[in-house]
């Protein structure tokens, strides 16, 4: 219902006088119940786009886990192993063996 319509129909009940003094408030309240839909569905829209954006990046890091080897942990030993080799630590400054 338009806010014309009300104040019409606010005037044939009250009279011009009575609805005179009531009009602008309605009018207002209208205005502001207007202003809050609007609003709301502003953020209908953005939680929509956020919960569509959540979907994506879960099903972007579900891809990117599964690309992740799972393997046995490597023990202190084993990781010793795989250091390079040094000579520095076979040989002295000298070039002896120690």
């Amino acid at each position: 219902m338009k806010i014309e319509d009300i104040t019409n129909n606010i005037q044939e009940k009250l009279g011009q006088d009575e609805a005179s003094k009531i009009v602008d408030d309605i009018a207002s309240i209208l205005t502001y119940d207007n202003t809050i839909q609007q609003d709301l569905k502003k953020k209908d829209e953005e939680i929509t786009k956020l919960k569509k954006d959540k979907d994506i990046l879960i099903q972007a890091n579900s891809n990117l886990l599964q690309q992740i080897p799972l393997g046995k942990e490597e023990t202190k030993e084993e990781q010793k192993e795989k250091q390079p080799f040094d000579f520095k630590t076979v040989f002295d400054g000298n070039g002896f063996k120690r």
